[in-house]
């Protein structure tokens, strides 16, 4: 009878190479998980963190732009075919920015009430400011005039668990437009009421922030808004 052929077992080199063929391509394995892991990672944060800049800074941009509103503006509307009439000033008017150049602060006033009472109130003062201690945008709840003031009351807009708010950048213009050619008489003399005066506002707002987990995250986000509420100052001289 013919023997069985002996069973040849895998040398001790054979055995290592193969290990090591194994640990280096569950290495690459283990790189090419990794990173497509962290990079799903990094796109989350960027949305998240794009979501949440865009949703506070439309916020502000929906708020800024009720600037002024009063609901009795009829009152306080020049016209032409009267013009010595007296009008009514508006008390929610103007728009005030100030604060450190580094972080400013603006101010603004509208009407809440239900029947107008043509009185801005302590709760109809608004605004908007960078806290740069704590990285956060703040809202100004109520203050004692358009101006902002440290004193006023102050919420958190932004969540500094969430978001990290690095700038905030608040430019505001002013086009103004002479009414002076519909008056009747366009001498001014000495008054320094005159000539009235159309204000048009614009707000542009940029914010700039980073994820609060990881600060390689960064996104800007910006808007532009005209104020709705133009205003007319002046008066024709008499």
């Amino acid at each position: 009878m013919t023997p069985a052929p002996a069973l040849r077992g895998w040398s001790l080199v054979e055995l290592m190479l193969a290990i090591g063929l194994g640990l280096l391509l569950l290495t690459v394995v283990l790189h090419l998980v990794s990173g497509h892991v962290e990079e799903q990672r990094r796109l989350l944060l960027e949305s998240r963190l794009t979501q949440d800049l865009r949703t506070a800074v439309e916020m502000i941009a929906r708020d800024v732009r009720r600037s002024g509103y009063w609901a009795d503006v009829s009152g306080g509307v020049w016209d032409s075919s009267r013009p010595t009439a007296t009008l009514t000033a508006n008390p929610y008017r103007g728009a005030v920015l100030n604060g450190p150049a580094a972080a400013p602060w603006l101010g603004y006033g509208y009407s809440r009430d239900l029947t107008e009472n043509h009185i801005s109130s302590n709760q109809e003062k608004f605004g908007l400011r960078l806290n740069t201690s704590a990285q956060v945008i703040e809202w100004r709840l109520s203050g004692s005039a358009v101006a902002p003031d440290e004193r006023d009351h102050w919420q958190a807009l932004t969540d500094p668990a969430l978001m990290r708010v690095t700038r905030l950048s608040i430019r505001l213009d002013e086009v103004r437009h002479s009414l002076l050619a519909h008056c009747p008489n366009t001498a001014c003399g000495a008054r320094t009421d005159c000539p009235p005066e159309w204000i048009q506002r614009r707000v542009r707002i940029e914010v700039d922030a980073q994820d609060a987990r990881d600060a390689r995250v960064q996104r800007q986000q910006s808007t532009e808004t005209r104020l709705r509420n133009d205003e007319v100052v002046g008066a024709c001289p008499p």
